[in-house]
């Protein structure tokens, strides 16, 4: 006898079938960026945005732009780690 799956399952299928998943994760990632940045981060920041895969934070710091471009590999992968997949393939300081 199968098991009845969850009705988020079927949402999750439905959002693939129909192209919808990257949309949906590309309105998150922001949120999720500021999540994981952190609120001392966000403080040192202008804007976060994010355009075809690239994430891009204005930093008005000197110091923290420095950091920020240390940890930006570690910063695409939490990310990337967070939606399941591959969703931000940069992240520029600038």
């Amino acid at each position: 006898m199968n098991t009845p799956k969850p009705l988020a399952h079927y949402l999750q299928i439905l959002l693939d079938e129909r192209g919808l998943r990257s949309k949906l994760d590309q309105a998150r990632l922001p949120e999720v960026a500021r999540e994981i940045l952190g609120p001392t981060v966000i403080r040192h920041l202008d804007t976060l945005d994010f355009h075809n895969g690239e994430l891009i934070l204005r930093c008005h710091s000197p110091i923290w732009r420095i950091e920020l471009r240390l940890r930006a590999e570690h910063i695409r992968h939490r990310l990337n780690e967070r939606f399941g997949r591959e969703i931000v393939r940069a992240v520029s300081v600038l």
